[in-house]
């Protein structure tokens, strides 16, 4: 059966209200029909409040007095930490220039400065970086002499290096995230002419290294996997944005490299998100050739359209479900939440790790995990994490259970 947007929120004045001006339209609802804080808090959900006060402005829309203050607010520090992280980048862009480090902007900073007309529209919360793994120790030696300092946030060191993609610096309110990869550490390689197809671009008289269009796109689809608001609509525009100002955006790499990198769920789910919540052209014959199952493109769509405007969403349900959806072999994320990284089952359970309790539960997860799923409220989704204890207990009882490595 075809999904109907308007059985999820086709009777939401806040979401058709907020959609509207996605769509480049002037909302017809008054605010007087809306509730404000509802709208405010889906706003800053989908942490898209700069680009929403934009268009406030744009159809000269009339917002309560109270309201329009705190958007301004809101607006006027994003703006200031916005111009405050590109001046701070172009500072790590001259020290690793002169040490000769190879290095490219990813995410927000590179998606603002290169996709967007001003830096005011797109809010950021820190400066993520890519670097080629081999010279982690010139980037982190270089981060160093600008006064950053390593933060691990509790956990060994050892950990980020082998079972994560990114390590975190800090100088004073500014975050920099040093990834030497754009996914966990699989066995099958990804993008391996990522490096080769980077190019130069001139902004602000400063020669900056950059991404190709098509490998921005999956550094958004491939950040999906990690915990995080999945759903978030800035994501969302990012990637409209990158699609509609690249003229020559080559689809035929996209799909050769999903399919090669086990990458065509992720793509699939954010080329949907875009294709449910703008109003750039995605071709049907792209959708149609990410070989993945019928049933997972289903449950993708219904699942962004069903989760994607709750007011109070649990992003660890949504994740977990997501998990499941964000990879071509389901075996593939089973196989992952299997064999947990100890320190990830600590956050994800809120359990302060190298604990006696966290070392116990984390002994006995293959228990702990199904009984705290059977426990969730129950969802639409119950299918799917039916799946997860079912494929738990096969791989405890059969060992011989095939998995992707």
């Amino acid at each position: 059966m075809k999904s109907n947007k308007c059985q999820y929120w086709g009777n939401d004045s806040e979401v058709r209200f907020l959609l509207n001006l996605i769509y480049n339209r002037k909302p017809d609802n008054q605010f007087s029909n809306l509730d404000i804080s509802k709208l405010v808090r889906l706003i800053e959900l989908h942490k898209i409040l700069p680009f929403i006060f934009l268009k406030f402005k744009k159809y000269g829309v009339v917002v309560p007095p109270e309201t329009a203050s705190y958007l301004k607010n809101q607006y006027l520090f994003s703006l200031k930490r916005n111009l405050c992280f590109w001046r701070e980048f172009l500072n790590i862009v001259d020290i690793f220039y002169q040490r000769k480090i190879a290095m490219v902007p990813i995410k927000g900073i590179d998606i603002l400065v290169r996709f967007y007309p001003s830096f005011d529209i797109r809010d950021m919360c820190d400066i993520d970086i890519l670097v080629k793994e081999e010279e982690l120790t010139l980037a982190e030696g270089a981060l160093k002499e600008l006064g950053y300092q390593k933060k691990l946030y509790g956990l060994k060191e050892e950990y980020w290096r082998k079972k994560q993609c990114h390590i975190a610096f800090w100088k004073e309110s500014i975050s920099v995230e040093v990834h030497w990869g754009l996914d966990f550490k699989r066995k099958v390689t990804i993008l391996p002419n990522l490096w080769e197809r980077t190019k130069e671009i001139l902004i602000q008289n400063y020669k900056i290294r950059v991404l190709s269009e098509e490998d921005a796109l999956f550094s958004l689809a491939l950040h999906l996997r990690h915990f995080g608001n999945i759903l978030a609509l800035k994501r969302v525009l990012d990637a409209a944005n990158i699609i509609n100002q690249a003229p020559n955006f080559n689809w035929n790499y996209v799909l050769e490299e999903s399919k090669k990198g086990r990458m065509q769920a992720a793509i699939y789910f954010i080329l949907m998100q875009v294709k449910l919540f703008t109003k750039t052209d995605i071709p049907e014959y792209i959708l149609n050739s990410l070989i993945i199952p019928r049933w997972q493109k289903k449950f993708i769509k219904e699942f962004i359209l069903k989760n994607s405007f709750h007011i109070t969403p649990s992003l660890k349900k949504n994740y977990l479900i997501a998990h499941l959806l964000l990879y071509d072999c389901i075996v593939e994320p089973i196989w992952y939440l299997i064999n947990i990284p100890y320190e990830q089952f600590c956050k994800f359970y809120n359990l302060q790790p190298y604990t006696n309790k966290a070392n116990v539960l984390y002994n006995i997860r293959f228990l702990y995990m199904p009984i705290k799923l059977i426990f969730c409220p129950k969802q639409q989704e119950e299918f799917l994490l039916a799946v997860i204890v079912i494929l738990y207990l096969a791989h405890i009882f059969i060992p011989c259970l095939p998995l992707p490595y």
